[in-house]
């Protein structure tokens, strides 16, 4: 099914909320390891800027040279000497470089009286000369599971890592997630999002299958996967879906044990003790013989 534009902009929202409930623990110290700046201290400011600048500009023209060169001019009329005028200025170049893509050249003609004294040229560290790129499907997968940090241990579901061994990470991603989480509810919510965060790489699909056939590692009553409707809350129907649970895993297990794992590695993957896997490995092979 086709979607809207309006169910882009409501998916985007939620990854956004995601992305700003996590930003301190999760992209403090990415920025910190990728760009090799520690950070010392930091705080949070308001993400909206007022929007008291008027975005009106007095003229822009189209012109070109003698030489042939084109240019944007634009033309400020000035009755005060505004020493934050050079900011507006900065402001008003943005919005235009955004629509024309074009070089600017910018004049102000001053209106009124005395000598004007604001400032014509930003110092260095006022110019904004681009920006660091941090490309979140480039990071190295085993780094990210390696992290204490539950939010970058998220990441590991956005790294780089091939297609066909989604399976392997989103078990290794969910058994570490069971580790470090400090409570059921952090669990639970760690969960949702890992779920959430699939659909940017159309995993969303393998991650809830994966998540409902995990052995029990949290509340059933209490998680999302309850909520959405998948748990029911009937005893019999809880005691099926372990069974299914159960089978799942095994399918799992054996078809990590035809591709040559070893019981540790397989372990790391299922969340299985080596014990459960090597009656699941007997049990395959007596089925053959």
């Amino acid at each position: 099914m086709k979607k809207t534009k309006s169910s882009n902009k409501r998916e985007g929202n939620v990854f956004d909320r995601i992305f700003r409930e996590n930003a301190d623990p999760l992209f403090i110290p990415i920025i910190e390891e990728q760009l090799g700046k520690k950070i010392k201290s930091y705080k949070a400011l308001p993400e909206k800027f007022q929007k008291t600048v008027e975005r009106e500009v007095d003229f822009l023209y189209d012109v070109t040279f003698e030489d042939g060169t084109r240019r944007i001019l634009h033309l400020e009329f000035q009755t005060e000497d505004d020493k934050q005028m050079i900011y507006r200025m900065g402001f008003y170049h943005g919005l235009a470089w955004y629509k024309y893509k074009t070089p600017i050249w910018h004049v102000v003609i001053y209106l009124g009286k005395g000598e004007a004294k604001m400032r014509t040229q930003l110092t260095p560290d006022e110019i904004f000369d681009g920006f660091d790129l941090i490309n979140i499907h480039q990071l190295n997968t085993e780094t990210l599971l390696s992290s204490q940090v539950p939010e970058i241990i998220l990441l590991a579901l956005l790294s780089d890592f091939e297609p066909q061994r989604i399976e392997a990470v989103l078990r290794l991603i969910i058994k570490k997630l069971k580790k470090v989480s400090r409570s059921k509810s952090d669990l639970s919510k760690y969960l949702q999002q890992l779920i959430i965060l699939s659909r940017l790489r159309n995993f969303d699909e393998e991650a809830t299958k994966i998540i409902e056939a995990m052995p029990v590692i949290y509340d059933i009553e209490t998680d999302y996967l309850y909520k959405r409707g998948l748990g029911k809350g009937r005893e019999e129907q809880r005691k099926e879906g372990l069974e299914k649970q159960r089978k799942q895993l095994e399918e799992t297990v054996t078809r990590c044990l035809e591709q040559g794992l070893d019981y540790p590695v397989i372990s790391a993957i299922t969340g299985l003790t080596e014990t459960e896997i090597k009656e699941i490995d007997e049990k395959r092979k007596s089925k053959k013989s």
